[in-house]
């Protein structure tokens, strides 16, 4: 499986790669905010969001693709890849 957030593979010119991922975030932080003011905690949030997207993983490349993938983990965290807000020098 390749990293989606740096792949572009046959994209709409007008709606592309950045457009659906920023779309897809929106739609996922919309959900999670909803979710809380259900009362929903967190830390099932966290839970159920990683066993959702795992599990579509696994669906769709096998748990061989998946366990790559959560591999490679633990170094895109560290060089924040994840880090949603940065102050950049």
């Amino acid at each position: 499986m390749q990293n989606l957030w740096q792949e572009e593979e046959d994209f709409d010119e007008d709606f592309g790669l950045a457009d659906r991922q920023r779309t897809a975030l929106c739609t996922l932080q919309a959900a999670w905010e909803e979710a809380l003011e259900q009362g929903v905690e967190p830390g099932i949030l966290i839970e159920t969001s990683i066993f959702a997207a795992l599990s579509r993983i696994v669906t769709e490349n096998g748990e061989d693709v998946a366990a790559d993938y959560c591999a490679k983990l633990p170094e895109r965290i560290q060089t924040g890849e994840f880090t949603m807000f940065r102050v950049l020098n």
